[in-house]
């Protein structure tokens, strides 16, 4: 290890040397290119991709399971029953108040029985069907079985283990149709980003396959659950694919906040500083001069060059284990363009 340490240090020394007695450095020159630039704001962690509808589902009442017609993983369509208690009696009940309106509909046609008649046989009737109901469970639209913890001759206790932390949903069904991906951006990005935006999202569970987005929600506060790690929260669609894309999976997402299009750019490794204080190294009679230069849109890997670079002019590649310097005698061994 020691040994290594004082290998690099001697190649070091003897590249200042070689660069303090005026030889020249082999560099290579860019020139300015022409394209699109984005300025982009990502997310601080991965996003999650959630179903834009799903239901968490139970029975209205305590009782026995006497049916579960589903498997976790079926497809159902709305108003599919998932699951019953044994409702036998109230059933009957139901069906009895069921007869009681009918009959009583044709008395009133009949004028043999009164409005207020009527409305009290029809409140039974609506009673026993809501009692009824609360013993089976129905897919409120059509979707997956995600969740199912439900077995046959169990005695359902509606609400008991409520207040549990290890509490499991009874039944839980999520819409295959639409997907959408829930994010955090950090808390400086706020003022960047508003909806319609376009956005890439790279699901790394489909290879990072890079998904078309667009921004639909952002939460105008910031969150302070973690004070050093302050942020907003974000919803976008997708809006191809949606099918293929696993519920729950990763995601990592960036918006897209601004683009620009027949820019000049240049790498962003070519520039120094920071802000607007930005500057280049341009290879003038085989030296280098630091130059400054105006930048508009950007991101870590392109920068839009407003002023202070002309086309025809190289500017320096950065070397590894050399820090450029202005007036250093360089070399171009090779040019190109972005």
């Amino acid at each position: 290890m020691a040994g290594r340490l004082m290998k690099n240090i001697a190649f070091l020394l003897v590249l200042t040397l070689f660069v303090s007695c005026g030889s020249k450095v082999e560099v290579t020159g860019i020139k300015l290119g022409k394209g699109t630039v984005e300025s982009t704001v990502t997310t601080t962690n991965s996003g999650t991709v959630e179903a834009k509808q799903q239901a968490e589902l139970a029975f209205g009442t305590p009782g026995r399971i006497s049916k579960i017609h589903v498997s976790l993983g079926d497809k159902v369509k709305q108003g599919t029953v998932i699951a019953e208690l044994e409702n036998a009696d109230l059933r009957a009940v139901y069906n009895e108040a069921l007869k009681d309106y009918e009959r009583s509909q044709e008395l009133y046609k009949n004028g043999l029985v009164s409005v207020a008649n009527l409305d009290g046989v029809n409140r039974a009737r609506e009673v026993a069907r809501i009692n009824l109901d609360k013993t089976i469970i129905k897919a409120p639209f059509d979707g997956m079985i995600t969740a199912l913890n439900l077995k046959v001759g169990e005695f359902y206790q509606s609400g008991a283990s409520l207040a549990t932390a290890d509490k499991k949903i009874d039944v839980q069904i999520i819409d295959l149709k639409t997907r959408l991906i829930k994010g955090e951006i950090d808390e400086v990005d706020l003022q960047k980003i508003q909806i319609g935006q376009d956005a890439r999202v790279k699901i790394p569970a489909m290879k990072n396959q890079i998904i078309k987005a667009r921004l639909t929600k952002v939460v105008p506060f910031v969150s302070t659950v973690k004070d050093q790690d302050r942020t907003s929260q974000i919803e976008l669609e997708i809006l191809e694919n949606q099918s293929l894309i696993p519920v729950g999976a990763s995601a990592d997402v960036e918006i897209v906040v601004e683009a620009k299009k027949d820019a000049m750019i240049l790498p962003a490794m070519v520039l120094t500083g920071v802000g607007k204080n930005r500057s280049v190294f341009v290879i003038e009679d085989s030296k280098l001069v630091k130059r400054p230069v105006t930048v508009g849109t950007g991101n870590y890997e392109r920068v839009e060059i407003l002023d202070g670079v002309k086309p025809n002019e190289l500017v320096a590649k950065p070397l590894e284990g050399i820090e450029l310097t202005d007036g250093m005698k360089v070399k171009v061994k090779e040019a190109t363009w972005l």
